[in-house]
């Protein structure tokens, strides 16, 4: 840009008639003006801006001179453009050549722009005008506009590179003369800075309007030529250092010292709540002493948790979870599941304080994170009390209609008055009066309130988020809330202070969680958003996350369309959990520790995995000066068992412990600049060839069926050319790894069987000390004429041989040939049988590709069986005893299979044991082999006997998941078990239980899942059992009192029963056998003596049911008849009926249908008080269950809701007067026991 390109003069500001404030209102009492200030721009010869863009002078406001960028014809669009600029303090470049004039700079040009160049696009709203806001990044502006024009010669930067300023700014384009009457506002704000240098609006009027006045609307802002352009300034105080930062290229750990968590997918939860732990010192200094010398993080939680802090405590960037997550067990699937930060809190604390037994910090998480509180029941006419103290780790806080915290403890302590029918029954009193509620007796020194933000609404049948405004202070005395006798003996305030606040924004399906954090006893708050890490004011720790109570809509359709985004954001967004910490502790609970605080073994593992991380960071950075070199010999070849050459690590096939260090490629690194002289010189150096061997060098690379083979000799008129220049790849940026095969004529088979036949050496067949023997000391042991020499490529070919040993159970390489294309193959076959002194024909296989080979002809010219240099030739020894070892690989066809396919699978003892015919006493054993992954099931389970001493059938074998586990089955492969794309990496874990019976036998046996109850109708044991079909269920009760320990006496007063389609299906009596059951639906047992008592008399007594079958009278409402007239003259007085669950509609049935026994002369409410009680559900949700009945009548079935009725009218009503044996009791209510989806899975941590 020229000097001619500023136009105009800056003046004092014109009156627009608005005072400053006017013009640009105050932020806020949080955003402290530091300067403002105000100039105006006059232009005075408009029709003559026929350029596209101009700049002000320049004007100082604070410590930054301002100018305007001005886009007469428009910026892209039909409208003014106008942009502010600041520019700080600047001083020369340092070796700036003089006279050296600087480059234009025309991004705001913007003529050879792309459409996605450097444009952000926001709505702003002035008084006046809808303005579009246009961002363009324009670099350092030009210094055209200097004053002094000797200034061009000299390049000039910004003092402070890092530099910014916060400004709120206005643009006033006012008419000359009658700027009072006719101007325009355009307001914004903008965070300005080195690579954000400008801001404004791109469209603040159209270019018509700007000339010509229109009624109506703001116009003709040109005084015949002239035009004012006024602009307002207030430069703002960043108390955070983020106000308005885009956070691109945002350093957490420059800026404020912490660094943060990347998410996985949906793991903000998880990084929100360790950045909590980790500033909570004492209970970091406490996961650091927990003994993990031994372990793995991928298996270790404590391990895991111990790195993430230390790693918190060192490290420059952000981390990433997937270690610990991986040590929790989680697969990608939970990684994108968004758990709940209480659930995960108190299962890590769990765990945690699991892992800390034994050691010397046991029970040291309850001195800090446990309180304990007293549920207690007070009877208010005499001098009884009945209490409990419990430990707690957090406290549930209601929130929903409450103000504050404060209320939020006074309803958690809020006494209940037990009187009238609620009496309390007080030991030896009888029924009083009574208070029940709970005190605190102690509070931990560091508090976790849990806030109830997420209720279940049961109107919906389903979770929702309460958003209601709940205030919670910096500051708060819990004395209040603790027991009074306990004070008595703690005088004073107990006071907390607020350290942490986790937020959840978003609603209960989709949302985002976020810590702020005090990690000190300073005053200072930070925000843990995931890998960012930023400071934040207490108006965005407090207010900003209370939350918002609803608007009415009235409010609501008046708001504009930010406004009200910015209400959904604030009335979303809220505080989910709270972390106190005791005052009088903060200073033991929150210093920071040093890095001594650390486990030895996790400092030097992490310090050595941070030096191989700056290593390789600095290799991939100077990568592209070095070429990486895989020198391939017979040395690596005659010891390598596989395909190719040498063991591939990019192979799916690879496995670091099938290879000893001499089956490798020997890998070299060089300069790219580096002679193909010297590097020949250094190859014959790495691979111990003396100095003047007549060896050739062969580039190697990769077929189509990516396998890797000879390519063309390294020629020697190459010699002097560069790397890069030989490979063609001068101006690649970084090179590929090179692949070089070093051929040596004297290690060549048919020179090597002359050598046995001239009986020079008694045995030429190819060892590591043989190969060494003559690289060194051939040219001693026979003439120089008699050396071979290097043939040509173009009538010679380079084959390498393989030798499989079936006694050894090894296939490796024997060699390679240097042959005419025209030989004969057998002369090859007659040569192999002579150095391996094999007397009779041999075939010969050609290896194609990794598990297919291909047998040769015996007779056949090289060329003409398509062998070229560099394909692989194998064979097998004859008459070799096969080993006593299995599996056992009977031929060659069968060792390349095997190669291909195999595996490595690790067997563990089964820690959960899936069958009552498991031998638990068996000792654990950890064990792992190599097999094909098409191995039969018996194939797997003979090698998993072999390791164990026991019969293969009586194993039991599992593959485990992540998310499940799968028993492996007889008459399948072990591919079967694999996901379809495995390799040698990716084997699932699997486990193994010992059987007392043959597999065959279990597998024949009736698999049985029963669900037993202990005391409700709404908590259940699942048991899982096979029992054989002739098994009585007498015999069934015997076997399940081994595992649910009850006694004999209450085995006798067990009723079984079964349900299908949640509606009660029959009986099960002591002889009825389960081949007579048939298939079951879900079956139930629980002590009911009065239930049973009743079934069995009425079985006694109705000869005409059988006894060994499910009762159908009790299942078929026709034979009702029946029931009644036995059970109405029986000596025991009661009456059977069905309760069934549904919820809304009856045909919506769910939970469990269940016998209840009506008693004569009870009334309603009594009846329906035991009901409660065998039902098992507390008071306040049990009284939102909706009670009707159904009952038979001589004209037809009636169906009567009940929760309509007082309880006068209720006490009227007797259910054993009113109602037969098997009608029905309906309670309509939410399901429960619902199962969880795959979006609602509960989370587990699984190591």
């Amino acid at each position: 840009m020229s000097q001619d390109d500023i136009e105009g003069a800056i003046q004092e500001t014109v009156d627009i008639g608005l005072e400053f404030d006017e013009t640009l209102a105050p932020m806020g009492e949080e955003c402290k003006t530091l300067v403002e200030g105000s100039f105006t721009w006059h232009i005075d010869n408009w029709s003559s801006l026929n350029k596209d863009k101009y700049v002000s002078p320049r004007y100082k406001i604070g410590d930054f001179d301002w100018d305007v960028l001005l886009f007469p014809q428009g910026n892209h669009n039909k409208s003014l453009a106008i942009y502010l600029e600041p520019h700080p303090e600047e001083r020369p470049v340092k070796n700036s050549c003089a006279n050296e004039k600087m480059p234009s700079d025309d991004s705001k040009n913007n003529e050879n722009r792309d459409d996605d160049g450097d444009v952000d696009l926001m709505q702003e709203k002035s008084s006046d005008s809808e303005i579009i806001v246009d961002k363009q990044s324009t670099g350092q502006n030009d210094n055209d506009d200097a004053e002094d024009s000797s200034d061009l010669s000299v390049e000039m930067e910004p003092v402070n590179p890092d530099w910014y300023v916060c400004a709120q700014f206005a643009v006033v384009i006012s008419r000359p003369g009658h700027d009072k009457e006719t101007h325009l506002v355009s307001r914004s704000h903008h965070r300005f800075n080195a690579t954000d240098t400008d801001w404004g609006f791109s469209n603040i009027v159209d270019l018509y309007h700007l000339k010509n006045s229109v009624r109506g609307r703001p116009s003709g802002f040109i005084n015949g030529d002239d035009l004012n352009i006024s602009v307002y300034v207030r430069v703002l105080e960043d108390p955070t250092g983020v106000l308005w930062h885009n956070f691109i290229n945002y350093d957490s750990k420059k800026e404020t010292g912490y660094v943060g968590f990347r998410n996985q997918g949906a793991t903000c939860y998880l990084n929100s709540l360790l950045q909590s732990y980790f500033f909570t010192k004492y209970f970091r200094d406490l996961v650091y002493q927990i003994p993990t010398a031994d372990e793995n993080p991928n298996d270790s939680v404590a391990l895991a948790l111990q790195r993430a802090f230390y790693q918190l405590q060192v490290s420059n960037y952000p981390l990433d979870t997937l270690e610990l997550t991986r040590s929790f067990g989680w697969d990608t699937a939970e990684a994108f599941t968004q758990h709940d930060v209480q659930e995960l809190n108190r299962i890590l604390m769990d765990r945690l304080e699991s892992r800390m037994k034994g050691t010397s910090v046991e029970g040291k998480l309850t001195d800090v994170f446990v309180g304990k509180m007293k549920s207690y029941i007070k009877c208010v006419n005499i001098d009884y009390e009945s209490s409990r103290v419990e430990d707690f780790w957090d406290i549930q806080l209601n929130v929903k209609g409450l103000e504050g915290l404060a209320n939020a403890f006074e309803n958690y302590i809020e006494v209940e008055l037990m009187d009238g029918e609620n009496q309390y029954a007080a030991q030896d009193y009888g029924l009083q009066d009574a208070k029940k509620g709970v005190v605190f007796e102690s509070f931990p020194e560091v508090l976790h309130l849990q806030l109830k933000r997420f209720e279940y609404d049961f109107n919906y049948d389903q979770l929702v988020k309460v958003n209601d405004r709940f205030e919670f202070p910096e500051t708060i005395d819990l004395s209040p809330y603790m027991d009074k006798e306990v004070l008595k003996k703690q005088k004073g305030p107990n006071n907390y202070n607020l350290h942490g606040v986790l937020v959840h924004t978003g609603d209960i399906s989709t949302g985002h969680y976020y810590a702020m954090i005090k990690p000190t006893t300073d005053d200072k708050w930070y925000r843990f958003d995931d890998e960012k890490v930023w400071r934040v004011t207490k108006k965005q720790v407090f207010d900003e996350n209370f939350g918002l109570n609803r608007l009415p809509e009235d409010t609501l359709r008046k708001m504009t369309r930010k406004e009200y985004q910015d209400y959904l954001i604030a009335r979303h967004t809220s505080a989910y959990m709270l972390v106190y910490v005791k005052d009088l502790a903060e200073n033991g609970i929150l210093e920071p520790s040093c890095d001594k605080g650390a486990p030895e073994n996790v400092v030097t593992t992490i310090q050595k995995e941070n030096k191989e991380r700056e290593i390789k960071e600095k290799e991939l950075r100077e990568a592209y000066l070095y070429v990486t070199v895989r020198l391939h010999s017979i040395s690596n070849f005659i010891n390598y068992q596989g395909f190719d050459y040498s063991p591939n690590p990019q192979s799916t096939l690879f496995d670091s412990d099938l290879y000893d260090e001499n089956e490798y490629c020997v890998t070299i690194k060089v300069l790219r600049t580096t002679y193909i002289k010297d590097l020949k010189k250094k190859i014959n150096e790495k691979l111990g060839i003396p100095h003047g061997k007549n060896v050739r060098y062969w580039k190697m690379a990769y077929r189509h069926n990516s396998t890797l083979r000879l390519e063309k000799p390294i020629m020697s008129d190459m010699e002097q050319s560069t790397l890069e220049d030989a490979l063609n790849n001068k101006h690649e940026e970084i090179l590929p790894p090179l692949d070089i095969f070093v051929e040596e004529p004297y290690l060549e088979l048919s020179f090597l069987n002359n050598l046995k036949v001239q009986k020079v050496y008694p045995d030429v067949k190819l060892t590591n000390d043989f190969i060494k023997k003559l690289r060194t000391k051939i040219s001693s042991d026979i003439k120089t004429e008699d050396m071979p020499d290097i043939q040509d490529v173009e009538t010679y070919s380079i084959l390498f041989v393989k030798v499989f040993d079936r006694h050894t159970q090894r296939l490796v390489g024997a060699g390679h040939f240097v042959t005419e294309q025209y030989t004969d193959i057998k002369h090859l076959s007659k040569i192999i049988r002579s150095i391996y002194d094999i007397p009779e024909s041999i075939s010969l296989y050609e290896e194609l590709a990794p598990g297919k080979i291909e047998k040769l002809p015996h007779e056949g010219q090289v060329y003409s069986l398509d062998l070229i240099s560099g394909d692989i030739i194998s064979f097998e020894l004859p008459h070799r005893d096969l080993p006593k070892v299995y599996p056992v690989h009977r031929n060659i066809e069968d060792m390349y299979i095997f190669l291909k396919y195999r595996i490595k699978v690790k067997f563990t003892k089964s820690s959960q044991l899936s069958e009552d015919y498991v031998i638990d006493d068996a000792e654990p054993k950890t064990f792992e082999f190599w097999i094909s992954a098409l191995a039969s099931y018996h194939s797997l389970a003979q090698m998993v006997s072999n390791n164990l001493n026991v019969e293969p059938d009586h194993l039991k074998l599992f593959v485990t998941y992540p998310n499940a586990r799968y028993n492996l089955k007889p008459k399948t492969s072990l591919r079967s078990y694999l996901i379809r794309d495995y390799n040698c990496e990716v084997i699932p874990p699997f486990e193994y239980e010992v059987l007392s019976i043959p597999l065959n036998e279990l597998e024949h046996l009736m698999p049985i899942k029963f669900y037993w109850l202990k005391n409700s109708y709404i908590h259940y044991q699942c048991h899982e059992f096979r029992v054989s079909k002739n098994y009585t269920v007498k015999e069934f009760l015997d076997r399940i009192q081994n595992r649910l320990k009850f006694t004999d006496e209450e085995k006798r007063q067990i009723l079984l029963w079964t349900n299908r389609n949640f509606k009660f299906e029959g009986v099960l009596f002591e002889n009825n056998t389960f081949e007579e059951i048939g298939k079951l639906g879900y079956l139930f047992g629980r002590i009911l003596p009065d239930e049973l008592a009743l079934v069995k008399q009425y079985d006694e007594q109705n000869s005409r049911v059988p006894e060994n079958s499910l009762d159908d009278n009790v299942q078929t409402k026709a034979n009702n008849e029946n029931v009644n007239s036995l059970l109405d003259h029986n000596l025991l007085p009661g009456r059977l009926v069905l309760v069934e669950q549904y919820f809304k509609d009856i045909e919506n049935r769910h939970g469990i249908s269940f016998f209840f026994n009506l008693i004569p002369e009870e009334n309603f409410v009594d009846t329906r008080t035991r009901l409660h009680a065998k039902f098992g559900l507390g008071q306040k949700e049990f009284s939102k269950i909706k009670l009707a009945i159904s009952y038979t009548t001589p004209t037809g079935s009636i169906f009567k809701s009940l929760s309509s009725y007082t309880d006068e009218e209720l006490k009227k009503i007797v259910l054993y007067n009113l109602m037969s044996n098997l009608d029905y009791i309906f309670m309509d209510h939410p399901d429960r026991l619902r199962s969880h989806t795959t979006h609602d899975r509960p989370m587990v941590i699984k190591n």
